[in-house]
């Protein structure tokens, strides 16, 4: 029973892989769970970094969906470092949800109950 209470405790490290141009992300929080589909969703305290360059992210809650493919982080986000194929890069964002589009490397920043979400652009 301690064992099992000790272990619920510790953060927990794993690492995801998009197939398409084979982007690394490191995922800490307090609970993650991955389902037969390959869905995966982090609970508590998430911290998501990238292997490829200095992306950063943190959140609330992390969702991975594989069928649409979307990474969603919601509640209290804040990401920084995060460069486009196209050349557009996010120094430092907040907000109370963005949603990746892994497929295309679009995302969709919201923000609710009248916050705004605030963006540092650099071209």
């Amino acid at each position: 029973m301690k064992r099992l209470l000790l272990a619920a405790l510790l953060f927990i490290h794993t690492e995801i892989s998009f197939a398409k141009e084979e982007l690394n992300y490191t995922v800490t929080s307090d609970s993650q769970i991955q389902n037969v589909n390959g869905s995966f969703e982090a609970i508590g305290n998430v911290v998501i970094k990238s292997s490829k360059n200095n992306f950063e992210a943190s959140s609330n809650k992390l969702t991975y969906d594989k069928d649409a493919r979307t990474l969603k982080l919601v509640g209290n986000v804040f990401v920084k470092n995060l460069q486009s194929d196209e050349g557009l890069s996010i120094q430092e964002s907040y907000g109370d949800e963005l949603t990746i589009f892994t497929d295309s490397g679009l995302l969709k920043f919201n923000s609710e109950n009248k916050n705004r979400v605030k963006t540092k652009l650099k071209f």
